[in-house]
């Protein structure tokens, strides 16, 4: 018999299913939505089995909840209501109530942290912090800027505003895609991997209460910040993962020292050279891979729990990042077969239902990427080779010393580290065969690798004093090499993350004010294209190209994107006229200073102005050449009433 004056199961069960679906009603009346994910989040924790920590229930519901998003994702983009908040926190919930009603959580004990969890906490919201503030400090033009060299970043806005736009993704949506994107570029962007980007375009309705997108430039000011969010969460996920691999045994004491070097090492080292080059889908990829490492050297004391968020973080992988999907694979193998859980019913079930999700991203990108494609170029900073070769040994220490290689979880650690170095070396030699050298998707590989070892470095807690001074006196050597120099060979004064928080290094300010400015100026582009040639070369073509992104206007403004690419071959006025008259659109060049240039008049011989000792930047052209401005009326003059002439302001950045 119930107790007095409580409601029978299946009547609270009742009510719990309706308070799932009237709750997201109300806060949707209300505009609070961005409660509901935090509701989510919290009843997810809830349900979390085989830990006891709330970091470990905070970061396993964090992993879970991306993966199960992409899967639901599928289903977003096919039913009635898109991306509408109050049906996708409705389903959400549901499954929720559902599952709470099986496991049946001691609520008084789940969110209670430990000592070891404040202390990654801290960790975590000090890496955190540190990356929000250069964005904080600065306006929408200058938290451009801080990406913009990477380039990247602007297709990554496109496809978040598609998936917001289209409801769903956008290789299921191709019509909605196609008015955004140039046909040569069209197949590439709609098959890429896209589970970050409906996570930002889900996460941006629930702040904002709405069921559709805002404005461009208000959309893109938001995926910055989700951005920014996406490298706290990689930072979280490896502080995590280095406390777990260092065990339930690892005091506060000696765990501080090994925490401090890895949060350096995030937010100083390869990392953040990352974050600040603009792959929001890889640094997804970075942390997915960080918690699969966790748990592969330290598994769930659950077993099924165990197989199901192995299996999401594998799906999440292959839909945010699928360069690591082989890693990730491997990883979970290692896992089944060195525990024996291949032989659980759960596990198995588990992993036949996650295949064929893991597999999409791949057969789409069948078409749209070939071979070669691994050997392409792109603005990936070189990762910094005698720190990871340092990383290398220090996470091979951690494994192996003490006899470590007799604990299976450090075992099992040490062939993760084998299997990404074995993806780096692999791609290294690819790539060495077939154009020579080493390139962008190696370095990719090596950002994996280093994450791997990252994570291993939680065994190092081993071999750390037990008194307090020589316990933290230990990673102050550590600490200094890090955030001392960096660069592909360590030479370079000041780390990265350094650099960028003391705002040294502020990428291109310049390049995104004038972006913002021309988005401002023309926020409904329509059918035609804004072409910046008021500055310096490369200020001209990263305000071109984000202006694209930032008007909805990608689809025309792609064809300018290499064409003024300063690394480029040198263009000439014969070149211009033909990407005018080859427009299917008005072009709309803004200009202003007068000595800006950016033509020759011969490709094989440029004579840039510029090269010339002391020459002036802006000068990018060659002598006897057109200036912008001349070349802008010439061309207005040829080809009236399709080519308009405006002498902008552009914005006061250096």
């Amino acid at each position: 018999m119930p107790a007095t004056g409580r409601l029978p199961r299946p009547a609270r069960l009742a009510a719990a299913f309706a308070a799932a679906w009237i709750g997201p009603l109300l806060t949707h009346l209300v505009k609070l939505d961005f409660l509901l994910p935090v509701i989510v989040l919290a009843l997810l924790m809830a349900v979390q089995r085989g830990v006891a920590g709330v970091l470990d229930r905070l970061v396993l519901a964090l992993g879970q909840a991306f993966g199960a998003l992409c899967v639901a994702g599928l289903l977003f983009s096919v039913w009635p209501w898109g991306l509408h908040p109050v049906p996708i926190a409705g389903v959400a919930l549901s499954v929720l109530v559902a599952l709470v009603a099986v496991t049946r959580p001691a609520w008084r004990t789940i969110y209670r942290p430990g000592a070891r969890d404040l202390l990654a906490g801290a960790a975590a919201l000090g890496v955190a912090g540190a990356a929000a503030v250069p964005f904080a400090l600065r306006d929408l033009g200058g938290r451009i800027g801080i990406i913009a060299a990477g380039e990247d970043m602007a297709r990554h806005i496109v496809l978040t505003d598609i998936i917001g736009q289209a409801g769903g993704y956008a290789f299921l949506h191709r019509d909605v895609a196609d008015r955004f994107l140039s046909a040569d570029v069209a197949s590439g962007i709609s098959n890429y991997p896209q589970g970050t980007y409906l996570t930002y375009a889900v996460l941006d309705r629930f702040v904002r209460s709405s069921d559709r997108n805002t404005d461009a430039i208000t959309q893109a000011s938001h995926v910055l910040w989700l951005y920014v969010a996406t490298f706290a969460f990689l930072g979280l996920a490896v502080l995590w993962a280095v406390r777990r691999v260092a065990g339930p045994g690892a005091t506060p004491l000696r765990l501080a020292p090994v925490l401090a070097v890895a949060a350096a090492w995030v937010y100083c080292a390869d990392p953040v050279a990352v974050f600040v080059r603009g792959y929001p889908n890889q640094l997804m990829g970075m942390a997915l891979a960080a918690i699969l490492t966790g748990l592969v050297v330290r598994p769930l004391t659950h077993r099924g729990a165990q197989g199901i968020t192995v299996a999401l973080l594998v799906v999440g992988v292959s839909f945010s990042y699928h360069l690591f999907l082989p890693y990730a694979g491997v990883a979970a193998l290692v896992w089944a077969l060195r525990t024996g859980a291949w032989r659980h019913p759960g596990v198995v079930a588990a992993g036949v239902v996650a295949a064929p999700f893991t597999l999409i991203t791949p057969i789409l990108n069948l078409n749209a990427a070939t071979a070669e494609h691994l050997g392409t170029a792109g603005t990936a900073l070189p990762v910094d080779r005698p720190l990871t070769a340092l990383l290398v040994l220090l996470a091979l220490m951690a494994t192996t010393a003490r006899r470590g290689l007799r604990s299976p979880a450090f075992l099992r650690g040490l062939m993760a580290l084998g299997a990404a170095l074995t993806v780096a070396l692999g791609l290294a030699v690819v790539q060495l065969v077939t154009v020579g050298s080493t390139v962008y998707y190696f370095e990719k590989t090596l950002h994996l690798a280093i994450i791997v070892a990252l994570v291993l470095l939680g065994g190092l807690v081993r071999l750390v004093p037990r008194r307090t001074v020589p316990a933290l006196a230990c990673a102050v050597p550590l600490l200094l090499v890090i955030a001392a120099t960096g660069g592909q060979w360590h030479t370079r004064p000041g780390a990265t993350g350094l650099r960028l928080l003391a705002g040294i290094d502020r990428g291109s300010p310049a390049g995104g004010s004038d972006a913002v400015y021309l988005a401002r100026q023309h926020p409904r582009s329509g059918e035609a294209v804004t072409v910046d040639l008021m500055s310096t070369p490369y200020r001209n073509w990263l305000g071109t190209l984000y202006a694209s992104s930032l008007t909805r206007n990608y689809r025309y403004g792609h064809a300018w994107y290499a064409f003024l690419n300063p690394a480029n071959p040198p263009k000439t006025l014969d070149d211009l006229d033909a990407i005018v008259a080859q427009s299917p659109v008005p072009v709309r060049f803004y200009v202003a200073n007068a000595k800006a240039s950016m033509l020759v008049l011969d490709p094989a011989r440029p004579a840039r102005e510029s090269d010339k000792p002391g020459g002036d930047p802006v000068q990018f052209g060659a002598a006897g050449a057109l200036t912008n401005i001349e070349a802008a009326e010439y061309l207005a003059a040829r080809y009236p009433g399709k080519v308009q002439v405006i002498h902008g302001k552009p914005p006061e950045r250096v």
